[in-house]
């Protein structure tokens, strides 16, 4: 009797296992979506800007390219066509600053201070020549038919995968300013720690490179 209920449990079992259907990963322009995206899905945000009042939509931000992102009203998505004027993005519960061509997404350890995070997607497809795609009616938008990666595009409309390699380099930031992560600026952003920062660098030469353990050691001089 307990082999026959042994076997009735071990074929339900089985069969249970064998009608769950493994779940396929989101390809974007031949990328993953979690590599292609900074965020894992499109999110009500807020772009905040130097020189105009604040724009919201659902919002994420190209790692490839470092462009804005958003839905409109059909949820076809578009690119920001100018992102020079953009000083933060908050998306979600998560913040960037744009420095320079990049965003940045912050992981603050004070009001207005803590460490960001650059993240580098390299495309190695492909070489296409070519450009960004039409322009939108309103000049301010554009839609995308191609990516761009070591001075190369690469042709997004193709249904095939392409090869790439993730960088994410660890920084300091303070207000909606970005800074190199090293002494010299943790010694700038956290001046009473100056002491405890001299003492870690009398033993260690370098500084961690992932976020993880650089929020651990950085968060005690923070307090």
């Amino acid at each position: 009797m307990k082999r026959l209920l042994f076997l009735l449990a071990f074929i339900t079992v089985t069969a249970t296992a064998q009608d769950i259907e493994p779940v396929q990963e989101e390809y974007v322009s031949g990328l993953p979506a979690s590599v292609y995206y900074m965020m894992p899905s499109f999110a009500d945000g807020i772009v905040y800007f130097y020189n105009r009042v604040p724009a919201q939509g659902k919002l994420n931000i190209c790692a490839v390219d470092h462009s804005l992102r958003f839905l409109d009203k059909n949820g076809q998505e578009l690119q920001a066509d100018e992102n020079q004027g953009v000083s933060k993005v908050k998306i979600d519960t998560v913040w960037f600053i744009r420095s320079g061509d990049y965003y940045y997404r912050l992981y603050p350890l004070t009001a207005d201070s803590g460490l960001a995070v650059m993240r580098e997607v390299k495309i190695r497809g492909d070489a296409k020549e070519g450009a960004y795609g039409m322009v939108s009616q309103t000049g301010a938008i554009r839609e995308i038919n191609k990516i761009y990666g070591d001075g190369v595009s690469v042709d997004i409309n193709k249904n095939k995968k392409v090869q790439y390699e993730i960088i994410d380099e660890v920084y300091l930031y303070k207000g909606v300013a970005v800074a190199p992560f090293n002494k010299k600026n943790l010694k700038k952003i956290f001046p009473a720690a100056k002491a405890s920062i001299d003492e870690y660098f009398s033993s260690h030469k370098t500084l961690p490179y992932t976020i993880d353990k650089a929020m651990v050691l950085v968060s005690e001089w923070s307090k």
